[in-house]
């Protein structure tokens, strides 16, 4: 991802860190200052930071390697200063899966929670730990810090860091558990609740009632947030905002396009360009015709690559107009005529491949491109582009 630095790569899955993660440890340089910390509080409170990303990466984690188990790919993991983003092929259909895939996330900081628990029953007793448990208690009550010194100073205890840093990483991980499990669609409480309904309205229906929900919490975070300063909630809110629009914009078009197969809108009449012929043939093609993108064919007529107008721009830059439209040539795609849209869109859209070959056992019949495909979807009503 642009604006990104890759950390390292597990279970096959590139771990990202945004570029604006950097403000975490400034965020944490300041507080540090703010509250008087030597060196020693400054850098417990940045291996504090890492620590909790690291809870929010192995959450991320829980749903990348639950979606691979249903043949889902991920992407990679980015990690920035609201959280950890999965980038999922896309997700299951099919509601069970999706509910399983969007819970992994929260039951992995239980588990953390339970861990982290009974680390800390093990490495406190007596005081420290009574310490531990009216800690905790504190994380979850709110109560401000003069009384957390007194307590300190009536017990005798010696303040360390990692008699602060359990009880509030315990409580972190409940605390992302149930904010996570807020139904504010697309976050996970949303995608389950989006499952549930998905199992007896369907798909389509249940993402626009999950959207809508979803799109009235987030303005709900965002009004709150500026309310009271909390402005990394009015991003998130921002987020969740914008994301559970686009979804829902996705999920029906999805389905409008499932009506359609691509039979429906191949074009029979189109330019072909041979291996052999010169990369200036396509950039006259381009700039003279109302055609963009092309297929090349071998000698012997045969369907051996496609042309884009990214390719045949880029040999004009070069001034490679000379060379033979065999080096700009890319594989080609090719659909049975009765593939659905869905499918073309996926391939166009998000795969890259401006002009996709129509063809079965009779040969090749036809082609769609990016403009047809578009066209078509503006002529049939359709406002989800």
């Amino acid at each position: 991802m642009r604006g990104s630095l890759r950390l390292f790569t597990w279970f096959g899955i590139p771990v990202h860190l945004h570029w604006s993660f950097g403000l975490i440890f400034l965020y944490a340089l300041w507080i540090g200052y703010d509250n008087n910390l030597d060196i020693s509080g400054t850098v417990w409170l940045m291996g504090f930071f890492v620590a909790l990303f690291g809870c929010v990466l192995l959450h991320e984690y829980g749903h990348a390697l639950t979606a691979r188990r249903y043949g889902v790919a991920t992407h990679d993991i980015i990690l920035t200063p609201i959280g950890g983003i999965a980038r999922l092929e896309k997700m299951p259909e099919k509601p069970v899966q999706e509910f399983v895939v969007a819970i992994a996330g929260p039951l992995v900081n239980v588990a953390i929670a339970l861990l982290l628990f009974a680390v800390s029953m093990l490495v406190f007793d007596g005081e420290r730990w009574e310490f531990f448990k009216w800690f905790l208690q504190q994380q979850f009550s709110f109560s401000g810090s003069d009384e957390t010194g007194q307590v300190l100073e009536e017990t005798g205890l010696q303040p360390s860091g990692l008699l602060f840093y359990l009880p509030v990483l315990v409580a972190t991980n409940i605390g992302l558990v149930i904010f996570n499990l807020i139904p504010a669609f697309p976050m996970d409480g949303g995608r389950i609740f989006r499952s549930l309904l998905a199992m007896k309205w369907g798909r389509v229906r249940a993402t626009r009632w999950a959207a809508w929900l979803g799109q009235a919490i987030a303005v709900l975070f965002i009004g709150y947030g500026l309310w009271s300063n909390a402005f990394t909630l009015a991003l998130v809110g921002f987020f969740v905002f914008t994301t559970a629009r686009s979804e829902n914009s996705m999920v029906q078009l999805d389905d409008f396009l499932r009506q359609y197969r691509a039979k429906d809108l191949l074009r029979p009449q189109f330019t072909r360009l041979r291996l052999n012929d010169w990369m200036q043939s396509a950039a006259e093609l381009l700039q003279q015709g109302l055609e963009r993108h092309f297929l090349v064919f071998d000698m012997s007529d045969h369907l051996v690559g496609m042309l884009d107008e990214a390719s045949i721009v880029s040999a004009i830059k070069k001034n490679d107009l000379s060379k033979e439209v065999a080096q700009y040539a890319q594989r080609p795609e090719i659909v049975h005529p009765n593939e659905s849209l869905q499918y073309v869109f996926q391939l166009i859209r998000q795969q890259g491949n401006a002009i996709v070959a129509v063809g079965d056992e009779t040969g090749l019949l036809g082609v769609i491109d990016e403009a047809g495909l578009y066209n078509f979807m503006r002529l049939q009503g359709n406002k989800s582009v």
